[in-house]
């Protein structure tokens, strides 16, 4: 294929309703939800679809509306969509141009309020309104524990609690050294007193 550069491609799309929801994949997902509720409350159905890497997008729609809104009947679609592609040669005139035809999978969710007709392959009853709800946000865990006020309670490790045992033991601590530097302070010759 290196003698080819891509030429033309043809898309051969399915008809779908034009209040179609369609989603890409560099979309936010955000935008697809606010914009799928607003046509669920308009028209009371919104019909969601998603080609190739969308197609995870427009499931992740779809369950977030069921979320968001109790006993919502879901019929599902999947389908291919037929993409031709013509190679033509870069620089020898002598070879033919090649016609590639690809299959792209494709995704269609029609979510609706009152229960569809007819009932396809596809179809998925509504949950139950309890599972349906959001669920509160839960507080942070908390990875420190406080620490304690009083020093003597504080979880030192061994090697901390034996030095303190030896600066106590030798006299070494903070209290008595101001105590001495005080009183040699006071006791200084030459003070006058």
């Amino acid at each position: 294929m290196e003698n080819y550069e891509r030429g033309d491609m043809t898309k051969h799309y399915v008809e779908l309703h034009p209040d179609t929801v369609k989603c890409s994949s560099h979309g936010p997902l955000h935008g697809y939800v606010h914009y799928s509720k607003k046509q669920l409350a308009d028209h009371g159905r919104v019909t969601i679809s998603g080609i190739g890497g969308a197609i995870n997008k427009a499931i992740s729609t779809a369950e977030l509306l069921k979320k968001y809104q109790a006993e919502l009947h879901q019929s599902n679609r999947v389908f291919f969509i037929s993409v031709t592609e013509t190679w033509k040669p870069k620089e020898n005139p002598e070879l033919q141009d090649i016609e590639v035809e690809r299959k792209i999978p494709a995704m269609e969710i029609t979510l609706q309020v009152d229960e569809p007709t007819e009932k396809g392959p596809g179809y998925q009853a509504p949950l139950p309104s309890e599972t349906s709800k959001p669920k509160p946000r839960q507080g942070k865990f908390k990875k420190h524990v406080a620490k304690p006020k009083n020093k003597d309670n504080y979880p030192f490790t061994k090697n901390q609690k034996a030095h303190e045992k030896h600066r106590k033991k030798n006299g070494n601590n903070d209290d008595n050294k101001d105590k001495v530097v005080n009183a040699e302070v006071v006791n200084a010759p030459g003070n006058g007193t």
